[in-house]
Protein backbone atom coordinates (compact mmCIF):
# COMPACT_ATOMS: atom_id res chain seq x y z
CA UNK A 1 0.00 0.00 0.00
CA UNK A 2 2.83 2.66 0.41
CA UNK A 3 2.98 3.70 -3.03
CA UNK A 4 0.90 6.37 -4.09
CA UNK A 5 -0.91 7.77 -1.67
CA UNK A 6 -2.42 10.89 -2.09
CA UNK A 7 -1.35 14.11 0.14
CA UNK A 8 -4.27 15.33 2.83
CA UNK A 9 -2.81 18.86 2.33
CA UNK A 10 0.65 19.15 1.06
CA UNK A 11 3.33 16.81 -0.28
CA UNK A 12 3.99 12.88 1.01
CA UNK A 13 7.53 12.93 1.96
CA UNK A 14 7.90 9.81 4.07
CA UNK A 15 5.70 6.55 4.48
CA UNK A 16 6.25 3.23 6.57
CA UNK A 17 4.22 0.45 6.31
CA UNK A 18 4.00 -0.95 9.80
CA UNK A 19 1.29 -3.61 11.69
CA UNK A 20 -1.01 -1.04 12.27
CA UNK A 21 -1.06 0.40 9.27
CA UNK A 22 0.52 2.68 6.82
CA UNK A 23 2.22 5.65 8.00
CA UNK A 24 2.82 8.62 6.35
CA UNK A 25 4.66 12.36 7.20
CA UNK A 26 3.65 15.18 4.38
CA UNK A 27 6.03 18.10 4.30
CA UNK A 28 5.24 20.32 7.01
CA UNK A 29 5.69 23.73 5.36
CA UNK A 30 2.25 25.10 4.77
CA UNK A 31 0.52 21.94 6.58
CA UNK A 32 -2.43 23.24 7.96
CA UNK A 33 -1.07 23.94 11.68
CA UNK A 34 -5.11 22.39 13.31
CA UNK A 35 -3.83 18.83 12.02
CA UNK A 36 -0.93 16.94 12.30
CA UNK A 37 1.62 16.07 9.07
CA UNK A 38 2.34 12.72 10.76
CA UNK A 39 -0.66 10.01 10.51
CA UNK A 40 -1.83 6.77 10.25
CA UNK A 41 -3.79 5.00 7.17
CA UNK A 42 -5.57 1.97 7.27
CA UNK A 43 -5.98 -0.39 3.84
CA UNK A 44 -8.26 1.83 2.42
CA UNK A 45 -6.27 4.85 2.82
CA UNK A 46 -8.21 6.31 5.23
CA UNK A 47 -6.42 7.92 8.34
CA UNK A 48 -6.90 5.57 11.86
CA UNK A 49 -5.33 8.68 13.68
CA UNK A 50 -3.05 12.35 13.22
CA UNK A 51 0.02 12.18 15.74
CA UNK A 52 -0.38 13.76 19.41
CA UNK A 53 2.03 16.84 19.16
CA UNK A 54 4.11 18.41 21.77
CA UNK A 55 2.58 22.05 20.92
CA UNK A 56 -0.47 22.48 19.38
CA UNK A 57 0.69 24.49 16.23
CA UNK A 58 3.88 22.52 16.32
CA UNK A 59 5.19 20.37 13.19
CA UNK A 60 7.33 16.62 12.63
CA UNK A 61 10.06 18.08 10.41
CA UNK A 62 12.56 14.99 10.60
CA UNK A 63 12.63 11.66 9.24
CA UNK A 64 10.85 8.84 11.50
CA UNK A 65 12.79 6.51 13.35
CA UNK A 66 11.50 3.16 15.03
CA UNK A 67 12.13 2.21 17.70
CA UNK A 68 10.27 -0.89 18.24
CA UNK A 69 7.62 -2.76 16.47
CA UNK A 70 4.96 -0.51 18.70
CA UNK A 71 6.77 3.01 18.92
CA UNK A 72 8.24 5.76 16.78
CA UNK A 73 10.40 8.66 17.43
CA UNK A 74 10.27 12.07 15.20
CA UNK A 75 11.86 15.40 15.55
CA UNK A 76 9.36 18.34 15.75
CA UNK A 77 10.36 21.80 14.06
CA UNK A 78 10.00 23.22 17.28
CA UNK A 79 12.69 21.70 18.67
CA UNK A 80 11.01 18.34 20.42
CA UNK A 81 11.95 14.78 19.92
CA UNK A 82 8.87 12.71 20.44
CA UNK A 83 8.08 9.33 21.00
CA UNK A 84 4.92 8.27 19.74
CA UNK A 85 2.86 4.91 20.26
CA UNK A 86 1.92 3.57 16.70
CA UNK A 87 -1.39 1.41 18.05
CA UNK A 88 -2.75 4.99 18.51
CA UNK A 89 -0.69 8.01 17.84
CA UNK A 90 -0.83 9.37 21.14
CA UNK A 91 2.80 10.86 22.22
CA UNK A 92 4.82 8.78 24.66
CA UNK A 93 7.30 11.05 25.64
CA UNK A 94 8.59 14.73 24.26
CA UNK A 95 12.14 15.93 25.29
CA UNK A 96 13.08 19.34 24.13
CA UNK A 97 16.28 18.93 22.27
CA UNK A 98 17.35 22.65 21.17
Amino acid sequence: MATNIAPRHTQVVEVIDTAFGTLVREDYYRYPQQESNLYMLDSSSRPIWFAERAMGDDAYANPIRRIGEDKIKCASWKGFDCEIDLRTGRLINAAFTK
